[in-house]
């Protein structure tokens, strides 16, 4: 159980659904609701592609390139450790949103490129690598499915009352500052993980 709720707060974490509502509200503005909770669909769908992929093929190709599964635990522990830390500083953590706003073609790869980050795949493929079950990264897929739903739960509400100009910005930095100790704190204990499959 415990690994289960380590995968599902790392991922989420990473996501940081509160910053991928406030990508997507610039994003989509100026269109209706009906064309947001479709652009919201075709993020999710987009995302969720990237990180189960990740977590069913992201240890293959680390065997195929001779990578040992504990050195990939150290080298994501370490990666995410320094996206933590780089979470710890506002501004740093969300990209600037442009929108297509005289044009009917929107564009959502900020939100993808944040929500599917380097880092989150990373995440997904050390959680996957480190919490493997007979051959299955069932831990891996668990986190991805819940925090894919929390997203759209964030996506939808957006795409539903996107009309309301977001102000607490001073809080969304606050929870994401808390989200990148606990990053690091993954960070840290995926480093650990490996050292220890080393030292076997």
């Amino acid at each position: 159980m415990k690994e289960y709720i380590q995968a599902v707060v790392t991922i989420l974490a990473l996501i940081n659904p509160l910053v991928c509502m406030a990508i997507f509200t610039d994003c989509v503005s100026g269109i209706p609701p009906e064309q947001k909770v479709k652009e919201a669909l075709k993020a999710l769908t987009a995302t969720g592609a990237v990180l189960f992929a990740s977590a069913f093929f992201g240890m293959a190709v680390l065997k195929n390139l001779g990578i040992s599964m504990a050195a990939f635990s150290c080298a994501g522990g370490g990666i995410l450790a320094w996206i933590g830390a780089n979470m710890l500083t506002p501004d740093r953590n969300a990209p600037s949103a442009i929108a297509t706003r005289d044009s009917k073609d929107i564009s959502l790869s900020p939100l993808i490129l944040f929500a599917a980050s380097p880092g989150t795949i990373t995440a997904v493929i050390t959680i996957a690598a480190t919490h493997n079950r007979h051959d299955m990264p069932v831990t891996a897929v668990a986190g991805v499915a819940v925090a894919l739903v929390v997203l759209a739960a964030a996506l939808l509400s957006a795409a539903k009352f996107s009309k309301v100009e977001n102000k607490k910005s001073g809080m969304r930095e606050i929870i994401s500052s808390y989200m990148g100790v606990l990053i690091i704190a993954m960070g840290i204990q995926f480093i650990l993980s490996g050292i220890n499959e080393f030292s076997k």
